[in-house]
């Protein structure tokens, strides 16, 4: 009796469908196992207590530092200064003002937050209570920007999902201005001090005014001025194109002028303004403020060592970090155009700050890591969000980070306390490894393998918008 073999059918590797098994469930839709895995987790994470978490009504997308409270003003925290909302805080101000002591820097110091029910907040750090809301905008506002005017009046800046831009008078909470043109979701905003002509004075002295630039996901940036609340004229203000899909991030600096002779704005003898942007293209531009003029923008070199979408830029010195989408936060060195440093992560990397020795990162996978910037190595891995870690802001010897989770928390960067934090070994050893997730992995599968025009979304990005979208408004 011979036997047979059995028959093997197999299917050809191109029709093996690879990608995650999405849900087609209504809770769940767009939803991938990985992702709805990732919130079951984080529902058991749920905490208020780590980082003297400042409780906020919907999710933290960015922050950015305030001017200091007058001391006249800031002797009554709990009384004129600090008016609305105290029910949104879940920190005491007895617990706030022990860091305090530790850190003088913090003294009066407050914050803006950008959040995903339409308002930005600011915020009174002593206290950890809300100061003003300002409502106006009807999508969640992205970034914040604050700057001071000639006369010392504070003004805050915000960029919305509604493709507008707002500046407010954070006195009287009133809106001065709303800037319409760009034609998708504001990302990015950047401002510029310059000297400008004082009109009311013949003689042509100069005061310090301001400039706006903002970036979209429509791909381009468009250039402000913050006198007359309008686009300059003659082709100055954009927009300014380059990259080929959204645009995420700003950064101004100042530069060397190595081009002497050449008619290039200066800032007294200090060198050369450029401007920096990081796109979902997966590059970072660079942009030379004076020749884009009317131009449409001057791209004068393009960055290309991420292999996807960049997130944030920062610019120090000589120097170009900058987090991304690949999983990765990267040193780049402006004298030889090459990256120096590369640290890994395991989910998407979305966030980032700079103090002393250490490179602070922080993204998808809620932890904050600290790094040092001379060897390249983990110093300490700060667990405490439940959600992604959104933005950092570092003031004095203090970091703080505003999360999906929508809290802020606070965390020192002092040696001592950094040895203190509890230690976790294994993910000492996983964040420099590169663990891919599902929904991570085939998102950066589908951006290799399409091409999008400029402004339309990542499967990443529209997941955020999702995401965003589940959020309560402000009362």
């Amino acid at each position: 009796m011979t036997s047979t073999a059995p028959v093997v059918h197999q299917i050809p590797v191109d029709q093996i469908d690879f990608s995650p098994n999405i849900s087609s469930e209504a809770e769940n839709f767009f939803q991938t196992d990985a992702d709805i895995a990732r919130i079951a987790a984080r529902q058991g994470m749920v905490n208020y207590d780590k980082g003297q978490a400042i409780k906020v009504s919907s999710k933290v997308l960015d922050m950015c530092q305030g001017f200091r409270i007058r001391r006249h003003a800031a002797k009554s925290p709990d009384a004129s200064v600090v008016q609305e909302e105290d029910q949104l805080t879940s920190v005491t101000a007895a617990a706030i003002g022990e860091s305090i002591r530790e850190d003088k820097e913090i003294e009066n110091a407050t914050m803006f937050t950008a959040e995903s029910g339409h308002i930005a907040r600011k915020i009174h750090l002593q206290s950890g209570k809300t100061m003003k809301t300002f409502h106006g905008h009807t999508g969640p506002v992205t970034r914040v920007a604050v700057y001071q005017t000639c006369l010392g009046q504070e003004r805050l800046v915000t960029g919305s999902w509604d493709k507008t831009i707002k500046v407010w008078d954070t006195e009287t909470k009133a809106c001065l201005a709303t800037l319409r043109g760009h034609t998708d979701f504001v990302k990015g905003l950047a401002v510029r001090a310059v000297m400008v002509a004082n009109k009311e004075d013949s003689e042509g002295e100069k005061v310090l005014g301001h400039e706006l630039f903002s970036c979209s996901y429509d791909g381009t940036i468009l250039h402000w001025d913050l006198q007359s609340f309008a686009p300059f004229e003659g082709g100055r203000g954009g927009p300014w194109r380059g990259h080929i899909r959204g645009v995420n991030d700003l950064c101004l600096t100042i530069e060397e002028d190595n081009e002497q002779g050449n008619d290039h704005e200066k800032t007294g003898d200090q060198g050369k303004e450029y401007l920096y942007s990081a796109g979902s293209d997966g590059t970072i531009r660079k942009w030379d403020i004076t020749r884009g003029q009317g131009r449409g923008g001057h791209c004068v070199h393009v960055f290309q060592h991420h292999a996807t979408t960049v997130y944030k830029v920062l610019v120090d010195s000589i120097e170009i970090w900058s987090v991304s989408a690949d999983k990765t936060a990267q040193r780049l060195d402006l004298e030889t155009n090459k990256t120096d440093t590369k640290l890994e992560h395991p989910d998407f990397a979305k966030s980032i700050a700079l103090a002393g020795p250490y490179v602070m990162t922080g993204g998808r996978q809620e932890s904050i890591r600290v790094w040092s910037i001379g060897t390249g190595k983990l110093v300490k891995e700060i667990k405490g969000h439940f959600d992604e870690v959104s933005s950092m802001v570092v003031i004095g010897s203090t970091l703080f980070s505003g999360s999906l989770d929508g809290t802020i928390r606070r965390w020192s960067l002092k040696e001592k306390d950094l040895a203190s934090l509890p230690k976790d070994k294994a993910n000492l050893h996983a964040s420099n490894q590169e663990p891919a997730t599902e929904s991570a992995s085939y998102a950066l599968a589908q951006e290799k393998h399409e091409e999008k025009k400029p402004g339309m979304m990542t499967e990443e990005e529209e997941r955020e918008l999702a995401e965003l979208m589940d959020s309560d408004d402000d009362d």
